[in-house]
This record gives C-alpha cells, structure tokens and sequence, in this order.
C-alpha cells in the first residue's frame, strides 16, 4: 500500500523554496543537516580514527571534505585533530550563520584563513588545477545526493596525492526516514517528476558506488556499516527489480564506508 504522508511530505519538501530550506537546516528546525554540521566534534574524531586504522595521521595533512555543508565547523574540528590545512568543498550549500555562530569563538579565531580554505566551485574543476595536492579526502552523506557520481568519484581520485586516502560514508536510506526504502518503490519519470526533491537522492545502491570506485582507484573497501533488514523486508515486495541483486546482505544495506587508496 502507498503511504500517503510519505507522498504528502515528500511534494511538500519538493514544493519548498530553497531559500526555506537553508533557512530549516541552519536552525535544525525540521531539517536537519549532516552529521558533518550537527555534530563536526564526534565526526572529525571518528575521521581520525579511519585514518590511523591505516597506519597514517592526519597530523600536518592537507585535508579536504566534498561536500561541507555550509559551516566551518568541520573543518575547525580537522585543524583540532592535527591538520594542517582543511579545503572545505561545496558548490551548493549556502553559509550556515547560526551553526557558525555558535561555534567556540575561541576555536574559530584560533585558525587563519591560509589553513582553510573555502571553495564553493565544482570538484572536478578544482581538481584540474590543483592534482594530486590532497592527503585526505573524506564525506559524509553526500554522494547519495550527487548528480554524476563517476565524476565525483574520478575527481576524488585526481585529486589525492600519492598515499593518500579517501573516506566517504554514504546513507543509503530514502531521506523521509520513516520509509527507508521508499525511495525504491518509484519509476524513474515518477521519481523525478513527482517526488524527488532539491536535496536530489540518486537512489544508486551498494554495487552502483562500488563500481565507481574501483574505476577511479585501485585498492577499494567497501564496508556495510548500517542493514535494515526488517525494514527492507516489508518493502521488498513493492520495490522495483532494478534496485535488486537478490543478495540481502546487499539490498538491505543502508549505510556505507567506503575507503580507497
């Protein structure tokens, strides 16, 4: 059966004016933002961590995160934990006054602006001037939103320097999170035309992200940090075949991390 509040919230975010949007997502106010904005303290920990689980540091590094989110908070965190220069990426989100305003002054003055830098152009054309200039590159939720997913991902590649590492985790979930397969029960044209929204999900699966990697890069883990099986259960007989393998450990993942080198 169809849920109609799914449709009805679903039209409604569609319907929202971006400038609404950013409005609700600076404040938390219905929208909430990544984990990278609402919580840049814990994420930059746990980046960290990634990191050393490879036997590096992010201690004089330079760092990037595609896809920032709008505040500095991040990156602020990644100077914390040891990085010596944090490219914040984002060609859409707009400035995040109030989360910035409520980060530790103390923090904020603590950093110039020769160790972040803010670049709110397309990450395939900073790459093109800047190659093989980043240690680490990491995201969070992001390249679930992502247009052309390849790209990113190649860009991702041309611009890591020799050794370097990528960390990106990835929400596999329909973004109504109530429904989290929702998103899967939907034609394209349905999709497009009725129910994606400015936050665009591309609805690509556990293998679509694991093919483009392993053509960008040549070693690639993918690890499933988050399955919804009972959730996936009840969706699965609604769900369209494109979105299927027939492999639960793989449909009914929801979260990933994905580490390339």
């Amino acid at each position: 059966m169809i849920p109609l509040d799914y449709w009805l919230m679903r039209t409604l975010r569609r319907a929202t004016p971006q400038r609404a949007v950013d409005l609700l997502l600076d404040r938390g106010i219905y929208l909430k933002p990544g984990a990278d904005t609402s919580e840049p303290a814990r994420v930059a920990r746990e980046y960290a961590e990634r990191v050393a689980a490879h036997g590096l540091s992010l201690r004089g590094k330079t760092v990037c995160v595609v896809g920032y989110g709008g505040s500095v908070g991040i990156g602020l965190q990644l100077l914390e934990q040891g990085a010596a220069t944090v490219v914040l990426q984002d060609p859409f989100a707009s400035t995040r006054r109030a989360r910035d305003r409520s980060l530790d002054p103390a923090l904020r003055d603590k950093y110039g602006p020769d160790r972040l830098v803010l670049v709110h152009e397309q990450l395939d054309a900073w790459a093109r001037r800047h190659p093989a200039t980043v240690d680490v590159i990491v995201s969070n939720s992001v390249l679930e939103h992502v247009a052309d997913v390849p790209g990113v991902v190649a860009a991702c590649a041309a611009l890591t320097a020799p050794g370097g590492l990528n960390i990106h985790l990835v929400d596999l979930r329909d973004h109504y999170f109530k429904y989290p397969f929702e998103m899967l029960c939907y034609s394209e044209p349905t999709w497009r035309r009725w129910l994606n929204a400015s936050n665009n999900l591309n609805r690509w699966r556990l293998p679509d992200h694991e093919r483009a990697f392993r053509a960008a890069f040549a070693h690639v883990d993918v690890t499933v940090v988050e399955h919804l099986r009972d959730e996936f259960r009840r969706a699965r007989p609604r769900i369209r075949p494109e979105f299927l393998t027939g492999d639960e450990s793989i449909d009914a993942a929801t979260g990933l991390r994905i580490e390339a080198r």
